[in-house]
């Protein structure tokens, strides 16, 4: 029986990086020169883990536009204190197309730097430079934005063939995502419920629905509560990884559902 199990698990294992693989492959080609706007009209809910995740399963160029030190930049290892130049900021100046920055088990990454709060651009300007940026680099962009209406927010929203929200099920949370698909009527529009229990609450569960409908919003598969991630000290991406443990499969099974909707929705 344990050798049953382990030749399952080996086998699960095979199926899962080949997925992995072909998203890429389809990223790739589907999405280049598309932007995916991630955002939220409130924090603390997964934006960026969401957004990492994305860019490398689709393997696009993850342009960070939040200068706090909780963003993307950040949990990947890119300390901006670090660096003699930002390139960012450099790129809006120059309206040269940034190099990103490679590194193993991550997604290439122009990471964002805190001057970006003061020196963003007006939204119309983003939006041209993050779709010349990304048919430049004749590849897809994912956008990690800072949470709220920000300039830049704005910018990357105007840029967007899709916008990623992902959705937590709270009043407030729920709340907040309300008056920002009133903002955005008419946008394209993925909904990604993030953080669900195992018996996610009912009334939230109907609301989320009941806005989908009345917004004309298409609602992505969900992610599930994983508490381990909360205090995750790895600077790499969970898909990225080289194997996938039984504590990393689940997880990394709904991520590729997540980015397998997104190539259908944007592509």
């Amino acid at each position: 029986m344990a050798n049953m199990t382990l030749s399952a698990a080996l086998a699960e294992q095979d199926e899962l990086s080949a997925l992995v693989r072909r998203l890429r492959e389809l990223g790739a080609q589907r999405l280049a020169r598309k932007v995916v706007t991630v955002m939220s009209a409130k924090g603390g809910i997964g934006k960026t883990f969401v957004a990492m995740e994305l860019a490398w399963l689709l393997d696009a160029v993850l342009v960070d536009l939040d200068w706090d030190d909780g963003n993307a930049s950040t949990a990947l290892g890119q300390h901006h204190d670090r660096f003699a130049r930002i390139p960012l900021l450099d790129a809006l100046e120059t309206e040269k197309p940034p190099r990103p920055k490679r590194s193993g088990r991550r997604p290439d990454l122009v990471p964002c730097h805190p001057d970006f709060a003061v020196n963003q651009p007006d939204p119309e300007r983003l939006a041209k430079l993050l779709s010349r940026w990304s048919q430049d680099w004749n590849r897809g962009v994912v956008a990690d934005t800072h949470p709220g209406g920000s300039d830049s927010t704005l910018g990357a929203v105007g840029a967007a063939d899709l916008i990623v929200m992902p959705v937590v099920l709270g009043t407030r949370e729920l709340n907040a995502l309300e008056g920002a698909l009133r903002e955005l009527v008419g946008y394209p529009i993925l909904l990604v419920p993030n953080w669900i229990p195992s018996t996610p609450p009912a009334a939230e569960r109907r609301r989320l629905r009941e806005l989908a409908d009345r917004y004309s919003v298409a609602v992505g598969p969900m992610i599930s509560t994983y508490g381990w991630l909360r205090t995750r000290k790895l600077r790499t991406v969970i898909t990225a990884a080289p194997t996938y443990s039984r504590r990393t499969t689940p997880v990394v099974r709904e991520l590729t559902a997540v980015a397998g909707a997104v190539i259908e929705h944007a592509g």
